[in-house]
């Protein structure tokens, strides 16, 4: 035991040795020219005092509209459709003389591109213009035209700013910052195109129209503010009183809440753990917001999303599952291993930037390992068995390793200088346990399958793989600026918080998969409560944004086809029902759909012989006897098959509502993506955000899961009268996302009905299409041809597929010719301020 415990000091002190010897590592070296001295200021000092009052200084500043060019270089995720993008374009020019010193400097362009801002600040002074900065400003190379009497060097500057529709746009223009001057007055003129100026600061105009502002001032600064053309001031400023768009939100939200907490059942309340989860959610979720209102403070909400949350859910789990996880010494040795292999690209990364010396490192780390494992075998050596000693000195060498690389990763953390990836890592893995918690509780047991997908997910929800493998993301720099959806910056915090809200929904789709095992489930009040919470969710319109602690915060906007999708949903499986004799397996199921079939033969044949007897008796080719003979057999047959109306069409055809419903999904999801083609694919800047752009895919989806799993409660006996039920419901829900932009007066008629055309054509395809499949699937069950209910060859058969096939394809080629306007309603991207926008 001393030899083991000195060992294992030996390894603790060798970690410790390499810590403490660890160089703080120099941050990112700045871009080459940055800290060059300006060119201009040194030439200026050395020129002709009065060679100032010759050079001639003007700007030109031009306000316009972003053009999509324009916007091509955005980051993903960054543009507001429902914003105005401006673009203001500065165009310097300066004037000098043909023996000025500062052509020879402009020449040189020693520093340059590095100072070229310098340059231009220098001679010119900064602009700065509101508004949210879309990308960073550029600067073209200087162009210089010279002839016997001057030399012009002319500098254009571009700048792309993001405002509200009804917001301001201020310009200031500072004063140029070179001693000695280099110019002592600037002419600037200013076009603002589609703006009017509203105020000036400073600035006495020379030239004042309507088009056109010009202006000379010194070496001072001044400012001007513009005011969009369409834009008006209301004398009085009336605050609504009632706003649709908070009533339909309260709303909305009051609704989801139930139906969450219905979901979840009485039985579940009634469990102390599960109480303790949410009263341990409840205290954590308001601590999220910390970063909203005090920024210092984030750090806390970090701890708490990335540490205290995933450990309350792994206890939960641990309390709530019958069994212990199966976890044995293989299943450490392969964790540990992982570890390893992430502490040598810490390591690695210590070497090559200088934090340890590689000698050090190899003898530091051979030390750490080769005496944790001998302390190891000293310890376990009295057990005797040697595959146990063996993986007890791997599991200690391994462990020596990890705790080097992370006590040399919390030094560098310390000095500021550390790889940028780490910290998303850290925060992904620590993550990972709330999934990896959730999925256990889910399926009654610890999976090693549910464990692995936990981690990618959880990697997914913080970075794409692209961000992962980018060639800088493991160097010295610090990322600058994190992508953005709108104004929120997808930090990791709120990453975490998206990949929780994504999480809950996919618990709720597990919670249908669990409760849809038994036909029983079908009229349990939790299930249809889970499955309207599922709609009402993937209903749930982006749009909108409000403002917390003076930060504007993007939320989702609770629009009115989630209530929609509520209404339609419940009127779908509250209707009028017949009593159904529900099949317990196949064989029945074969059995009651034959008995169907018989009886639907003696209904055809009973009509046929009323049909067809008045004409041959009176052609005199039955008579009477003979037809009251057959009426009477047909009436016999029928009295003992019983004039029960026909349910056999009805039923689960003896399987579970899951399997039901995924066949649903499955089928609408196929009919649904050629539809994909006219809304355009999903796009995001991670996992959540990709996700949820790309609800439209499955929202008619889950209306077929719907469909599947209720069936028996849908409205209607057989499968077709159902999926016309199912038409309505889900084109009620499909249309009303868009009232308020077909009610627009400024799109055109034509465009709305193209746009009404393509919901139809669509819902049509979808809804009609899975009845038929339905029709199909049910007789393929029973073992009976698809004929006996379908004649391919009647045309009356045939009559609502190809209505609807021919709607949904001349819609889909139509929309193939829509003009800006329907490809900016169906997308979405609506300049209308109303409470309600159109669902992707």
């Amino acid at each position: 035991m001393a030899i083991a415990f000195g060992l294992a000091l030996v390894s603790l002190g060798a970690i410790v040795w390499c810590t403490i010897a660890a160089r703080p590592v120099a941050g990112p070296a700045p871009p080459q020219g940055a800290a060059a001295p300006n060119p201009w200021v040194a030439a200026a000092t050395r020129a002709d005092p009065t060679a100032q009052w010759a050079r001639k200084a003007g700007t030109e500043v031009t306000v316009t509209r972003a053009r999509d060019a324009d916007l091509e270089q955005v980051p993903e995720g960054r543009l507001d459709p429902r914003q105005r993008q401006v673009k203001v374009t500065v165009v310097h020019r300066l004037q000098m003389s043909p023996d000025d010193t500062l052509i020879e400097a402009l020449r040189q362009g020693a520093g340059f591109p590095g100072t070229l801002q310098q340059a231009i600040d220098a001679a010119f002074g900064a602009i700065k213009v509101d508004g949210v900065s879309l990308t960073p400003t550029t600067r073209l190379a200087p162009i210089l035209t010279s002839d016997a009497q001057r030399t012009i060097a002319q500098f254009t500057v571009t700048l792309l700013r993001q405002l509200d529709t009804d917001d301001l746009l201020k310009l200031d223009f500072s004063a140029p910052n070179a001693f000695p001057l280099i110019v002592t007055g600037r002419s600037i003129a200013v076009l603002p195109g589609e703006w009017t100026v509203l105020r000036l600061e400073g600035i006495t105009p020379e030239q004042e129209q309507q088009e056109r502002l010009a202006f000379t001032v010194g070496a001072y600064p001044v400012s001007m503010t513009l005011a969009p053309d369409s834009y008006g001031f209301a004398d009085v400023v009336v605050e609504d009183d009632f706003s649709w768009a908070t009533a339909l939100g309260v709303l909305t939200a009051i609704a989801l809440i139930v139906f969450l907490l219905r979901s979840l059942g009485k039985g579940w309340w009634a469990r102390p753990p599960n109480r303790e989860l949410v009263i341990g959610l409840s205290l954590a979720a308001p601590t999220l917001l910390i970063p909203l209102f005090a920024e210092e403070w984030s750090a806390v909400a970090y701890v708490i999303l990335f540490v205290a949350v995933p450990l309350l859910a792994l206890r939960h789990a641990g309390r709530v599952l019958p069994t212990s996880p199966p976890w044995n010494t293989r299943d450490l040795l392969i964790v540990t291993g992982m570890g390893v292999l992430v502490g040598l690209g810490m390591l690695i990364w210590s070497w090559l930037h200088g934090q340890l010396s590689g000698q050090t490192l190899l003898a530091g780390g051979a030390v750490a390992a080769v005496a944790a494992a001998g302390a190891a075998i000293a310890f376990s050596v009295d057990l005797g068995v040697r595959p146990v000693i063996v993986r007890l000195a791997v599991l200690s060498a391994e462990a020596a390793i990890g705790l080097l690389a992370a006590a040399l990763w919390l030094r560098a953390l310390l000095t500021g200088v550390y790889p940028p990836d780490s910290i998303r890592l850290v925060f992904a893995l620590g993550w990972a346990l709330i999934p990896i918690s959730a999925m256990a509780v889910a399926t009654k047991q610890w999976k090693r399958q549910a464990v692995v997908g936990a981690v990618l997910i959880s990697l997914l929800v913080q970075g794409w793989p692209t961000e992962w493998l980018d060639s800088g993301s493991w160097s010295l720099a610090v990322p600058q600026q994190e992508p953005m959806i709108g104004s929120l910056t997808l930090t990791p915090i709120v990453r975490g918080v998206l990949g929780l809200l994504l999480l809950g929904f996919v618990m709720l789709v597990l919670r249908l998969r669990r409760l849809g095992g038994q036909v029983a489930s079908i009229d349990n009040p939790v299930a249809e409560s889970t499955m309207i919470a599922v709609l009402m969710v993937l209903y749930i319109t982006p749009g909108g944004s409000t403002t917390l602690a003076d930060i504007d915060v993007p939320l989702p906007l609770l629009a009115i086809t989630s209530l929609v999708a509520w209404g339609t949903a419940r009127w779908l499986l509250t209707g009028p029902r017949v009593t159904i004799v529900e099949p317990l397996d196949q064989e029945e199921h074969r059995r009651l759909v034959r008995a169907a079939l018989h009886n639907r033969l003696l209904l055809v044949s009973e009509q046929d012989l009323y049909r067809y007897g008045r004409g041959r008796i009176g052609a005199g080719d039955l008579s009477m006897a003979d037809f009251e003979q057959q009426r009477s057999a047909l009436e016999s047959a029928m009295n003992r098959h019983g004039r029960h109306p026909e349910t056999a069409f009805a039923t689960t055809a003896g399987c579970t509502p899951w399997h039901n419903g995924i066949h649903a999904f499955t089928v609408s999801l196929l009919l649904s993506l050629p539809f994909a083609l006219v809304y355009g694919w999903p796009e995001g800047v991670d996992l959540t955000s990709f996700i949820f752009d790309g609800r439209y895919l499955i929202t008619l989806p889950a209306f077929g899961f719907l469909f599947g799993y209720f069936y028996p409660r849908i409205r209607g006996t057989q499968p077709m009268t159902k999926a016309l039920h199912l038409t309505a419901a889900a084109l009620l829900t499909e249309l009303s996302g868009y009232l308020s932009t077909l009610a627009e007066p400024d799109i055109g008629a034509i465009d709305k009905a193209q746009v009404v055309g393509i919901v139809v054509g669509q819902v049509m395809m979808v809804c009609i299409g899975l009845g038929l499949f339905w029709e199909w699937r049910t007789m393929h069950l029973a073992g009976e041809p698809w004929a006996r209910v379908r004649n391919l060859r009647s045309v009356r058969s045939l009559a609502a597929p190809t209505l609807a096939l021919v709607l949904a394809a001349g819609t889909t080629a139509a929309s193939s010719a829509a003009g800006q306007t329907v490809d900016r309603i169906l997308k979405g991207d609506q300049i209308t301020t109303t409470a309600t926008t159109a669902p992707r």
